[in-house]
């Protein structure tokens, strides 16, 4: 069980939006008018450059306007000092939000919006910087590890992606290296949805795992017909609350009441692979 204060929020997310919106609409921006003045030779020869670039100026800058609008909705709200627990054994839910970031990092919010895990690159390996080119992010030639920890850092797991360009193989590891799982994805049986085996350490199946449909909706059940995770497309329970009112889509994954705390954690892993952006 981890106990804490809240120390990072929607509204954090939101804030780090739109700085990223406004500081990649500045540099389109300076691109289009370096463009305008040393490139630029006519419309008709190369002036679509000079359109594109300063049609995603504008639409950068708008979603820095947007979001720090929506920041400072939130911000109205005092949530400082609210204390959270937070136990893995009980966890219902997964809540992904992508935070704007140099590396990726995702985290799991409650329905309120208060952060409660994250999933971000190892600090333990270098290859963490191979994944600020997004081409990386999934193990690309070079595998990549990445930490389930709660937002003070207190690791649950391990995950390590390998694309070896036939197939995805994700490994889940506990803080000390034991193997709890892995799951592997083949691309040949995985091209239209997504389908792959999670197996356990000793390499017995765990769960056989295949999207009903191209948007990736899923019900995983166990041996006894029990539903043991799902998720919907564009279906989220807490759209009208305050903290997620900004943004249309947001990623939500039920688990069942009986799941276990590793297998949540598999789930984890598949979720953050198959939901990534």
């Amino acid at each position: 069980m981890w106990k804490g204060m809240v120390n990072v929020k929607m509204k954090e997310i939101y804030k780090k939006t739109s700085l990223f919106s406004f500081v990649g609409g500045i540099g389109m921006m300076i691109f289009s008018i370096f463009h305008y003045f040393y490139i630029y030779e006519g419309f008709r020869i190369n002036g679509d450059v000079l359109f594109e670039s300063s049609l995603l100026a504008f639409v950068f800058i708008g979603a820095g306007f947007y979001f720090r609008g929506a920041y400072a909705k939130l911000a109205e709200v005092d949530f400082e000092g609210n204390e959270i627990t937070f136990d893995i054994e009980n966890m219902q839910e997964l809540n992904i939000q992508r935070v704007p970031s140099l590396l990726p990092k995702v985290y799991s919010v409650d329905a309120d919006g208060n952060p409660l895990l994250k999933i971000e690159p190892s600090k333990e390996h270098m290859s963490r910087w191979l994944m600020f080119f997004k081409v990386f992010e999934c193990g690309f030639l070079f595998p990549v590890h990445y930490d389930i920890s709660t937002i003070d850092g207190e690791r649950f797991a391990t995950i390590k992606i390998r694309d070896n360009v036939k197939k995805f193989v994700l490994s889940l590891r506990k803080p000390d290296g034991t193997l709890m799982g892995y799951y592997i994805q083949k691309l040949s049986k995985s091209a239209f949805k997504n389908r792959g085996i999670l197996y356990h350490a000793d390499g017995t199946v765990w769960r056989e795992l295949e999207a009903k449909s191209l948007a990736g909706d899923i019900d995983v059940k166990d041996e006894e017909g029990l539903m043991t995770a799902s998720y919907r497309f564009g279906i989220f329970p807490y759209a009208m609350r305050p903290a997620f009112q900004s943004t249309a889509y947001h990623k939500h994954v039920r688990f069942g009441t009986h799941v276990s705390s590793e297998e949540k954690l598999a789930y984890m892993m598949i979720f953050f692979y198959w939901l990534r952006e």
